[in-house]
């Protein structure tokens, strides 16, 4: 963006958040994540990287294939339960985790970006002395993480697992980057009409949301930790083009995956796939049918059948 449309932009959201007449609204950010907040989660463990610290579970630690699962763009976690769990019982090494910004891991003030999750992902793995090479599978904005880490540390992926990828539309080079979050701009995004409305709108990942009722009410206790908004504003701003980390992951000969939702309308195959195609010829595409955003969630039955028996069975 040039400078004087920046600088009008800026002008225009602080007129927004600071104007007379605005709408009240309430702020949902109301937990810190501090040592007594830590000491009140019960599940999984905490550990702490350069950047803060992560919250995790991992489970078979003995296993001699790990499965790494990276979660998507605002929903933490928990969003695996159905692969996690699925790994867990047939006797791989499940392990999953929160990102900054979301879930339980801390929101330190940075610039979020792939570099800082790769990097967040990298120590995590160091720090569990996973050394030696995992199944890597990362969801929606996931794959921008997983391409990310690929591309630093390609001797320590033996599979890279894509679901329903953000990473691979077309972007202008010469986007702003890295670009920075004011205040005013999280104060306008929250009176907007879009903040009250994100936990409802997690909804629409699905082809048929009727079985999944109450899934926004867990995504309510997500935005209730201080931060949250600033993540995923600052997160949104900074997705540059990732065209030369996926050629040079093509170039490194590790085996690819993605799996699609048909239906998906977050990320719709029919946009992205001559890149995908293009930047990663050999990857092996699955697209899942009756299935949006989540085929994991919506397919579980032939998701897990793919991912257990053709990819992490079988040496590629």
């Amino acid at each position: 963006m040039k400078l004087l449309p920046r600088l009008l932009c800026l002008l225009l959201l602080s007129m927004l958040a600071c104007s007379p007449g605005d709408k009240a609204f309430t702020d949902q950010e109301v937990t810190t994540k501090d040592d007594a907040f830590r000491k009140s989660v019960t599940t999984g463990a905490f550990v702490k990287l350069s950047q803060g610290y992560t919250y995790y579970e991992f489970e078979n630690q003995d296993a001699d294939t790990v499965l790494v699962m990276v979660h998507g763009f605002s929903v933490p976690s928990y969003i695996w339960d159905s692969t996690f769990y699925a790994a867990k019982q047939r006797g791989y090494g499940a392990l999953r985790y929160d990102v900054f910004g979301r879930g339980y891991s801390d929101n330190p003030d940075v610039v979020y970006d792939a570099a800082l999750f790769s990097g967040q992902l990298t120590e995590l793995l160091d720090a569990l002395k996973l050394t030696g090479k995992v199944d890597l599978m990362g969801l929606s904005y996931g794959g921008r993480i997983i391409s990310a880490f690929a591309y630093q540390h390609p001797e320590r992926v033996r599979n890279l697992i894509y679901v329903d990828p953000a990473g691979f539309e077309t972007i202008p080079k010469d986007s702003l980057y890295p670009a920075p979050v004011i205040d005013e701009e999280i104060t306008a995004f929250k009176k907007s009409d879009s903040y009250p409305n994100m936990a409802k709108g997690q909804m629409s990942d699905f082809y048929d949301s009727i079985p999944f009722a109450g899934w926004d009410k867990r995504y309510a206790e997500v935005m209730k930790f201080k931060g949250f908004v600033r993540a995923l504003l600052s997160t949104r701003r900074n997705s540059p083009s990732m065209e030369v980390e996926h050629r040079k992951i093509a170039d490194a000969g590790i085996p690819t995956f993605a799996f699609w939702g048909e239906h998906d309308t977050v990320v719709p195959i029919v946009n992205v796939q001559a890149n995908l195609l293009d930047r990663l010829p050999r990857i092996e595409l699955f697209i899942l049918p009756k299935a949006g955003h989540l085929p994991h969630m919506e397919q579980t039955r032939m998701f897990n059948s793919i991912l257990f028996d053709q990819i992490l069975c079988c040496e590629h």
